[in-house]
């Protein structure tokens, strides 16, 4: 049996950075009212009052691929910041969702 070689790390001098990695997802939900106006009076209710079930229908994804930034510490920006950036490499996902027949929807 041989002995493992140990690998040695040749430079200490290391330092931290940070690396932002982003994606983010819209929703779409079906909502049955009589306007658009309606529509969004129904969904916020819904929203604040948390007792009933959205049916969200579509899910649309950008996903980074590749990030083109990396921050110090000290040079990381505010939560604005860091969404306020360029992204040069994504992708886009566009997903139906189904939902399973016994589901109730809601009118």
């Amino acid at each position: 049996m041989q002995k493992e070689k140990k690998l040695r790390v040749i430079n200490n001098d290391l330092k931290i950075f940070y690396v932002p990695y982003t994606r983010i997802d819209v929703d779409f939900y079906e909502i049955r009212a009589k306007s658009k106006e309606h529509a969004l009076q129904k969904f916020n209710y819904i929203l604040a009052d948390r007792k009933a079930l959205l049916n969200r229908c579509r899910r649309v994804s950008l996903i980074e691929q590749q990030s083109n930034i990396a921050y110090e510490r000290a040079e990381v920006p505010d939560s604005l910041g860091i969404f306020n950036r360029p992204i040069d490499f994504y992708d886009i996902h566009d997903r139906e969702i189904i939902l399973p027949p016994n589901l109730k929807q809601i009118h």
